[in-house]
């Protein structure tokens, strides 16, 4: 199984963003990208509603080429969980807004994922989890960046 976790600060001390973003508004792109991800992942192509509830929905996405279906959890203003049902990376994905001890805003990203037909600790499965660690810092990295682009959009 592959498990990483990692966070990023949502508004940097450095103050390199002009729009600090509060948790209402990290929540609410985290949902638009739940809905439709493919503005706010690159690798991800195609992105279609199965089924929604206020509380969960089905989506069916085309990731890297591959067509995945992936049952995604709302837990309003605290996280997002996609569980990927189909695909050759079964597992769990989670967005989660945080505050760090200094209470600054974070998003926090885990995956514990299990990739079908490769072998548990294998170079293999170390240079997927690597690419897909790398890949998923840059989609949350685009996501806050989308959610200012919004947010800036609406002014």
């Amino acid at each position: 199984m592959i498990s990483v976790s990692r966070k990023l600060e949502v508004n940097p001390a450095d103050g390199s963003e002009k729009i600090r973003l509060n948790r209402q508004q990290v929540w609410q792109g985290l949902v638009r990208k739940a809905e439709n991800a493919v503005p706010y992942v690159e690798a991800i192509t195609k992105c279609d509603i199965v089924e929604q509830q206020p509380e969960r929905l089905i989506r069916q996405v085309v990731l890297h080429g591959e067509t995945l279906r992936e049952l995604i959890l709302f837990f309003p203003e605290e996280r997002v969980e996609f569980v990927r049902l189909s695909g050759h990376a079964k597992g769990l994905i989670r967005n989660i807004i945080e505050e760090d001890k200094d209470h600054s805003l974070v998003l926090r990203f885990t995956f514990d994922l299990v990739l079908d037909g490769v072998e548990p600790g294998s170079a293999k499965e170390a240079e997927f989890a690597a690419g897909m660690e790398q890949a998923y810092l840059d989609a949350v990295r685009t996501t806050l960046r989308r959610i200012r682009e919004e947010l800036s959009a609406q002014v």
